[in-house]
């Protein structure tokens, strides 16, 4: 399938900020919102967004805390340069069950991971799987105690 690439509207606005809200909305009712009332006109505005990278993925923002999983940390870690280094280390690490995050920077820090699991002891496994590889320097991590703000993009203007 060709994919054009539109410029998105003042509509297509509206529906990427309904959408970041309440991805489960019905499409009568984010047009209703937005002010175009026909069901196959989001729908279609919607697949265009997705062709042309506006939208990755819809999924669900899950509260793993309620399943028991509340040893939260951000773990900083530099990396031994080299070629591909930042590449072969970032495969490495979405490897690892347990890490939701993987972030490069600049700076003195070549990487910033954040886990989930349900005890120290088990971030202690997580831990000795990013201290085996090879291309890892060294890390150094800190437990989250409390979240007040996190992945709010609501705060972000469209």
């Amino acid at each position: 399938m060709l994919s054009l690439v539109i410029p998105m509207d003042e509509f297509d606005r509206r529906i990427l900020k309904l959408l970041r809200e309440d991805a489960t909305l019905s499409l009568k009712e984010i047009g209703k919102r937005v002010g175009l009332y026909s069901p196959s006109a989001i729908s279609k505005r919607i697949e265009v967004l997705r062709m042309n990278g506006y939208i990755k993925r819809i999924t669900a923002t899950i509260d793993y805390t309620k399943m028991g999983f509340s040893f939260v940390t951000l773990t900083m870690i530099r990396g031994k340069y080299g070629g591909n280094y930042k590449e072969t280390i970032a495969e490495k690490l979405k490897k690892i069950p347990g890490i939701v995050s993987v972030y490069f920077l600049l700076g003195d820090i070549d990487f910033m991971i954040q886990t989930v699991s349900k005890s120290k002891e088990d971030y202690s496994k997580i831990l000795d799987r990013i201290s085996s590889i090879a291309e890892i320097e060294r890390s150094d991590t800190r437990t989250i105690l409390q979240t007040y703000k996190e992945m709010d993009f609501g705060s972000v203007e469209i």
